[in-house]
């Protein structure tokens, strides 16, 4: 993602490599906690196909 500034009459182009930050934007954490909640400290193989569908699918549903 570039990200374009406007500092005291220079512009400046950042590029900014969202894989790598340390934190995540808003909608993605909010997502993310939504999903460790369903998982609820479970491990991966434990988890049923049609459970991972469902919080899958529950990520791209509109509110």
């Amino acid at each position: 993602m570039e990200v374009v500034v406007n500092y005291m009459g220079q512009t400046i182009k950042k590029e900014i490599n969202l894989n790598k930050l340390k934190t995540g934007c808003s909608p993605c954490m909010s997502e993310a906690k939504k999903m460790e909640q369903k998982i609820s400290n479970r491990r991966v193989s434990e988890i049923k196909i049609e459970e991972v569908k469902a919080i899958v699918s529950s990520m791209f549903k509109k509110n």
